[in-house]
């Protein structure tokens, strides 16, 4: 018989082996992904083509989806909003907030709001919260995100990032002051972020798909950035980093800073903050009535309109276009009085007429505008747009006439002084060829599917496309009014006669 090993296996020690060998092997994988993903969001950041945009997008979902299996599912975030309510209106109370007259309530379309439990008068006072309540930059410089913050460019030219990094030390600090708050914040966003491929698929042929696009490749190019250094650097804070940073965990971070950020001015400084129970406070059209007063070091919020007992409290976020608010926010406001859309024009590298028709466009800053704007309203067509069309249309002989003016600037003006000058026959080519265009548009439009069980994205697309068309109808009824008055080449011709 065989001389027996001296030596005893010891299982727990052996797992562990196998643990560690497991942890270094998905490093492995994921570094390769990651910088897989770098290396394709550095080439294409700068594509302008639409649909080579949305093969990259294909390319680089195909590695986030490898990359969040990878990094596995999300950890339970404890007992939900619901249950933290209780802990953070006493946080609340605590640290001296206002909240004589409101509380925190969900509401159907919106999750949570502020709800008012008695009558609001407009420009009374609504709630006030003391500046050390507010989670700011300034805060995370002077935490232990500041040794990193120091030596990284990115971060110290881009607040709202810093802001989302702290973010998530704070969420898996258990001692951290502001974990009240964080405890309520929602688990996932109505960003773009958290859309299917299908879902973002049916923005199509809104604008705001290419914007999509690029803000999804930015937020996957950051992330992939972040990773790498965060397990390359020896830096302590790096290391509590390393623990919590995932790309799930870094969309959460971004998409909360997204939409829940305000800009105060702190110590004669812009600041980003969160400001909690403020930042709970759903939109509505009017006017800013939120500021910071520094006498008092707090942030103060007025009442837009009257607000009875039992209504909910909402805030204007301000002049802002639904495809900003979508991509940002999340939202689609129906009645958004400051909607714009955005249309691409340019001059074709195969005109005759092309370098003529940029000098003049140079000469009103507009030879690298690629896009212009529509607005929703009476007046939708901007100074820009107008003299693009403009221009656009002239023949030699006119844009001859026009680039031996100094600064041509009837040519951004529709009224009747600055219409005369510019001429019916022109102006007859340029709105005739601007209401072609949205037509053609219009006609792109296809109706989002629709269905009981239709999510809240979708709902989103579907709110946003619609008012996107609503606009180009809006503008399409002005052009043709404009068009019947214009006077005839006969009528035009006796009057300057």
């Amino acid at each position: 018989m065989g001389r027996k090993s001296q030596s005893k296996q010891n299982p727990k020690k052996n797992a562990g082996k196998e643990n560690n060998k497991f942890i270094q092997q998905k490093r492995k994988e994921l570094a390769v992904l990651v910088d897989k993903v770098l290396r394709l969001t550095r080439v294409f950041q700068a594509s302008t083509n639409v649909i080579k945009s949305w093969e990259h997008h294909l390319e680089i979902d195909v590695l986030i989806k490898e990359i969040l299996n990878l990094e596995g599912p999300k950890p339970k975030s404890g007992q939900g909003r619901h249950a933290n309510i209780d802990k953070f209106n006493k946080w609340l109370s605590e640290n001296e907030v206002q909240l004589d007259g409101i509380e925190l309530a969900e509401f159907e379309g919106y999750e949570f709001g502020l709800k008012a439990t008695k009558e609001f008068k407009e420009g009374s006072l609504l709630l006030t919260v003391p500046s050390k309540l507010m989670m700011t930059e300034k805060n995370a410089k002077e935490s232990e995100l500041g040794s990193f913050i120091e030596i990284d460019p990115l971060l110290q030219n881009m607040p709202n990032i810093t802001l989302a990094l702290f973010l998530l030390l704070e969420k898996n600090d258990p001692k951290s002051f502001w974990k009240p708050y964080i405890d309520i914040l929602p688990d996932k966003y109505p960003t773009i972020l958290y859309f299917t491929l299908e879902e973002l698929a049916e923005l199509k042929p809104s604008p705001v798909f290419d914007s999509a696009l690029k803000l999804y490749r930015s937020i996957a190019r950051q992330y992939a950035y972040f990773y790498n250094i965060i397990h390359l650097m020896d830096l302590p804070v790096l290391k509590k980093l390393q623990e919590v940073f995932t790309f799930d965990s870094y969309r959460w971070a971004v998409s909360t800073v997204m939409t829940r950020q305000n800009n105060i001015q702190l110590a004669d400084a812009d600041v980003t903050a969160f400001i909690p129970l403020w930042d709970m406070c759903n939109h509505e059209h009017g006017k800013i009535t939120t500021d910071y007063n520094k006498e008092l070091g707090r942030g103060e919020c007025f009442a837009l309109r009257d607000f009875k007992a039992g209504e909910q409290i909402f805030i204007f976020y301000g002049s802002r276009p639904n495809a900003d608010l979508f991509l940002h926010n999340g939202l689609v406001y129906p009645e958004n009085e400051h909607d714009s859309l955005s249309i691409s024009l340019g001059v074709s590298s195969s005109d005759p007429l092309r370098e003529t028709k940029l000098a003049l466009l140079t000469k009103l800053g507009l030879a690298g505008v690629t896009h212009f704007n529509l607005y929703r309203g009476p007046n939708p067509i901007s100074a820009e747009l107008l003299a693009f069309i403009r221009i656009f249309n002239m023949n030699q002989e006119e844009l001859t006439k026009w680039s031996g003016q100094g600064l041509p600037g009837d040519l951004v003006s529709s009224d009747p002084s600055s219409a005369e000058a510019v001429g019916a026959d022109i102006d007859r080519r340029a709105y005739t060829y601007l209401l072609t265009r949205c037509k053609l548009i219009v006609a792109s439009y296809k109706e989002t599917r629709g269905g009981d069980d239709i999510s809240l994205h979708r709902k989103n697309v579907k709110l946003l496309k619609k008012c996107e068309v609503q606009m180009l109808e809006g503008a399409m009824k002005y052009l043709e009014e404009t068009i019947s008055k214009l006077p005839t080449a006969a009528a035009e011709e006796k009057s300057n006669n």
